[in-house]
């Protein structure tokens, strides 16, 4: 299997973005370019063949480009593969995707939005996000208003809602 992928560099750090034929895979938040080769090395060992092609993340390095300008951007228009989620996942995913630029949802109103008593698996689903800030999951805090959880780190987390103009 080959997958295409490419880094798109910002003041935090950089984003490792995977693509196939179906749409984007995988956007992971990467603090260090450095750090790039264990990651790639996984997929050697898979049997999986990684081509870098810029050219081929035209449309995602420009929406991204805008985003970490401080734009309100709407990443709708990417193609998402959620084909590697479960059909819980997926639909905790799609809530998650309308959430606006420069607002929050709570872990329990996005459970009731998909109509599911489980707040807690709410958060648990969006901890296997695989796409960075295109599924915002950011946004979303605790009832308390404290932030949560966030794969990539609370510090990234606090700074993608700086750059929304997000107070808490």
């Amino acid at each position: 299997m080959t997958l295409l992928h490419t880094f798109i560099t910002f003041e935090k750090g950089c984003l490792f973005l995977i693509k196939n034929k179906k749409g984007l895979q995988k956007i992971t938040y990467v603090k260090n370019q450095n750090l790039l080769e264990p990651i790639l090395d996984q997929y050697k060992k898979s049997n999986i063949s990684l081509l870098p092609d810029a050219k081929a993340f035209k449309q995602e390095k420009e929406l991204f480009r805008h985003y970490f300008q401080g734009d309100p951007v709407d990443f709708s228009s990417l193609r998402l593969d959620f084909s590697e989620g479960t059909l819980f996942q997926k639909k905790v995913w799609r809530a998650t995707q309308e959430i606006p630029y420069g607002r929050l949802e709570t872990y329990k109103s996005l459970a009731h939005k998909i109509n599911h008593k489980g707040y807690r698996s709410v958060g648990g689903a969006l901890g296997k996000n695989p796409f960075l800030i295109a599924v915002p999951c950011h946004r979303v805090i605790r009832t308390n208003g404290d932030l949560g959880g966030f794969g990539a780190g609370l510090g990234l987390k606090k700074y993608l809602l700086r750059l929304e103009s997000i107070s808490l």
